[in-house]
């Protein structure tokens, strides 16, 4: 017998006590084979959707995907070890997309980690690094990985993702793209901005979605022990506070690398997450450590983010490693307590 059938014969009439008198003659006198299935289907799906207390097209879509940070090729020798151990993961694991936060190389080794990064078969994005065009031009990098812009934006289940680029540097007033290390010569306050077209940008992007937005940038806006924030991050803010003034909050997550930190803070309902480097933390000074100023992480360090837009969650999946020794100490870095060689696993709620 017909599945739908069935539910409508052993349970329509229980449903409908006094409607039995108005479905009865439908399903022995209607001589319409068309109309008798459509009063069949309909019927059915209202017992269906008072069974489960929801839509049967209304289903609970989570959106996975995979990241990782600061990878380094040029810098940290077996970079591309570390990216594959990532990729051969989340080939296994099937995310709906992964993505990397930048400084995948320095602009001179691109192509060959890029080899590695292009074995995933899905959806993968990249977001650009102050590193990444050290050896290059931004152009140059956008083109080899295949990114359809400096910054930008796309949708994956029920949700909005945006990719911005903050790789710029102000000389004389003008907004300048990073490009084979220029920045290095420029004051703290003219580098590591957002330039003023991408703001205007990013304020008709979020006004032209309904869905929860989520931004990936590898420098990032929010205050941290670590420093390293934007200069001109206030105007990112703004531009967020304001996506968020009306009933419902737009702006959900921001997601950074380039500080090699493992880092959580909510400020103004917005949760921000820095992702911990693949590979190092990087300190200033003697070089005391595994490889001179990097206190490299035994293990590469990656995560897996599940969004649920119904239960309304983020839970980022915990990576823990060990620094190779020596591990940082108080005696030639103070905040070496600060320091963790991880991705903290959490479920935070928006």
């Amino acid at each position: 017998m017909n599945p739908l059938k069935q539910i409508l014969n052993k349970n329509t009439l229980s449903l409908f006590p006094k409607n039995k008198t108005f479905i009865q003659p439908i399903m022995k006198k209607e001589r319409f084979p068309l109309f008798r299935l459509l009063i069949h289907t309909l019927v059915g799906y209202t017992y269906l959707y008072l069974l489960t207390g929801c839509s049967l097209f209304q289903k609970e879509e989570t959106i996975r995907f995979g990241i990782i940070s600061d990878a380094h090729q040029d810098l940290q020798p077996d970079a591309q070890n570390r990216l594959r151990e990532f990729i051969e993961k989340a080939t296994e694991e099937k995310p709906d997309f992964i993505i990397q936060l930048g400084d995948l190389s320095h602009g001179i080794g691109t192509d060959s980690i890029l080899n590695v990064w292009n074995l995933f078969p899905g959806k993968k994005y990249h977001v650009l690094g102050n590193h990444d065009s050290d050896g290059a031009s931004k152009e140059t990098i956008i083109q080899k990985q295949g990114m359809p812009g400096k910054y930008y934006s796309f949708d994956e289940g029920g949700c909005h993702f945006i990719v911005l680029d903050l790789n710029y540097v102000r000389l004389n007033g003008n907004y300048l793209d990073f490009e084979k290390g220029n920045y290095f010569k420029a004051k703290k306050e003219d580098r590591d901005l957002i330039h003023p077209e991408q703001l205007e940008w990013l304020k008709e992007d979020l006004k032209k979605t309904n869905k929860p937005c989520f931004i990936f940038s590898h420098q990032g806006w929010c205050e941290t022990w670590a420093g390293g924030t934007a200069p001109n991050g206030g105007e990112i803010l703004k531009i967020i506070r304001e996506a968020n003034a009306g009933k419902e909050a737009k702006v959900i997550a921001c997601f950074f690398g380039h500080l090699h930190i493992d880092e959580y803070k909510k400020l103004e309902n917005v949760h921000y997450f820095h992702i911990n480097s693949a590979s190092y933390y990087w300190i200033d000074g003697e070089p005391l450590y595994s490889r001179g100023n990097m206190a490299e992480y035994k293990s590469p360090l990656y995560s897996f983010i599940s969004i649920n837009p119904k239960k309304r969650t983020i839970e980022i999946e915990e990576a823990v490693s060990e620094f190779i020794p020596p591990a940082p100490e108080k005696t030639h870095f103070p905040l070496a307590d600060r320091l963790s060689p991880k991705i903290t696993g959490r479920t935070v709620t928006f």
